[in-house]
């Protein structure tokens, strides 16, 4: 950690002396200046961590001089030593914006533990401050991949929802993004600087649920935690119905009961939920309360699976391998055209997370500046049951051979139409036909799918 900076302004020379020895036989940097007026001028020059500054000092005295920094140099902490330690001075100086007092004649103990907190509350706030600005960064709306119909109309509506209240609920199968969405749509609002709090309901049984969301003797709840920020909450579908009573209620009230306080918390929270299954249906099945779904889908967002927005692929490893060639220290410069064809074939049931595991095992095995195939799990190759051509068995009575042939011309077609995600050009080449031919065959075959 670097030296931290220490300015030390007293008009009197000995204890001002005093202290600059002390403090730097602790490590710290030390400056000093006999009155306020001089203290200002050093720290404009070289603004410090801290500032000590007596009360009672000429041309400028310590409030004032605080005053300046705080109006200045808001994140400068100034502890005021005075010789005057009445309460109305400690009080004064801690409403301009002191953090600390001390007194004389001063306790060099008392001294040392004071500047350590404060420098080491400084440090904590100095990270927060970053690891928010880092966040900010990585979950900007630029940092949604995809270059396909269906994400960049999700970007779309994330920019026009982004500073609005509403309850937004995002649709998609696991793996697919739907916290990356919701940190991108809280880190980019109003409440960026609040609480983002995150529950998954899979992972709880029903006590256990109840205590996570609404608290208990032991503790707040997620609802508290989240209050005047964002609440995300995963996995909606597995919240019991007992609890999807009492959200129901707190939504509506925008108020939670604390029981064991015999309190009721007004709550200030923004709502995003994500689901691995249709919500719709399930209140038509009556596993989900269909008053709290409205509730809850107020802007809905739906996220493809990735077999059906292949065109994204391309782009997601792009910035996979930006990523991991840093975190790994690789110099990786591209996917033979064999990997890349396994990749863009591949049916990802684990989406966009499957991609990036297989990515990163990739990166890590390849020892060149080419990953090939070799470096691929064996699922990647693997022929899947729905990809499988089924040859009919010849009853005894027979069987309609045109029928049939069509039949298994259709499933060719289909099957080369999925590997090529709906590309007419390449899949002709991959049966061998004419482009123009394959595009009358798929107009006269019945049952050809739409890719």
């Amino acid at each position: 950690m670097e030296q931290r900076k220490i300015l030390i302004a007293d008009d009197d020379h000995i204890e001002k002396e005093s202290l600059a020895t002390i403090l730097h036989r602790e490590g710290y940097e030390t400056i000093t200046a006999g009155d306020g007026k001089e203290a200002w001028e050093k720290i404009q020059q070289s603004p410090p961590d801290l500032v000590l500054t007596d009360l009672k000092m000429p041309y400028l005295n310590g409030l004032e001089l605080l005053s300046e920094i705080k109006a200045h140099y808001p994140e400068i902490e100034v502890v005021i030593i005075t010789g005057y330690a009445t309460v109305e001075s400690a009080i004064n100086a801690m409403k301009v914006g002191a953090i600390d007092y001390i007194s004389k004649p001063f306790n060099v103990e008392e001294v040392k533990i004071i500047i350590k907190k404060t420098l080491e509350k400084k440090e904590l706030q100095e990270e927060n401050i970053q690891l928010r600005k880092q966040l900010k960064e990585y979950y900007q709306f630029k940092n949604i991949i995809g270059s396909s119909h269906a994400i960049q109309e999700v970007v779309r509506i994330l920019k026009k929802i982004v500073n609005g209240m509403s309850p937004v609920l995002i649709t998609g199968k696991e793996g697919n993004g739907k916290e990356l969405l919701a940190k991108s749509l809280h880190y980019n609002s109003p409440r960026k600087d609040r609480p983002f709090i995150t529950v998954n309901c899979g992972a709880f049984q029903q006590d256990q649920m109840e205590r996570e969301i609404f608290g208990g003797p032991n503790g707040k709840g997620v609802l508290e935690q989240a209050n005047h920020g964002t609440l995300f909450i995963d996995e909606i579908e597995s919240l019991p119905i007992p609890l999807q009573v009492r959200l129901l209620e707190s939504l509506k009230d925008n108020m939670i009961r604390v029981t064991e306080k015999n309190q009721r918390i007004p709550l200030n929270i923004r709502y995003i939920t994500a689901s691995t299954v249709d919500l719709g249906r399930e209140t038509e099945l009556g596993n989900f309360r269909e008053d709290l779904y409205y509730r809850l889908s107020v802007i809905p967002i739906f996220i493809p699976p990735l077999r059906d927005r292949k065109e994204d692929i391309p782009l997601l490893l792009n910035h996979f391998l930006k990523q991991l060639n840093k975190e790994h220290n690789k110099k990786i410069r591209f996917i033979d055209s064999e990997a890349m064809d396994d990749l863009m074939t591949h049916t990802w049931q684990g989406n966009v997370t499957e991609l990036y595991n297989v990515i990163q095992r990739a990166v890590i095995l390849t020892e060149g500046e080419v990953i090939n195939t070799d470096v691929f799990p064996d699922r990647l190759n693997e022929v899947r049951e729905e990809e499988v051509l089924v040859i009919p068995k010849i009853p005894k009575h027979g069987i309609n051979l045109k029928e049939e042939v069509e039949k298994f011309e259709t499933q060719l077609i289909n099957h080369a139409l999925k590997r090529t995600n709906g590309a007419i050009t390449l899949a002709s080449e991959m049966l061998k036909l004419k482009r123009t031919t394959l595009v009358e065959k798929t107009k006269r075959l019945k049952d050809i799918a739409e890719y």
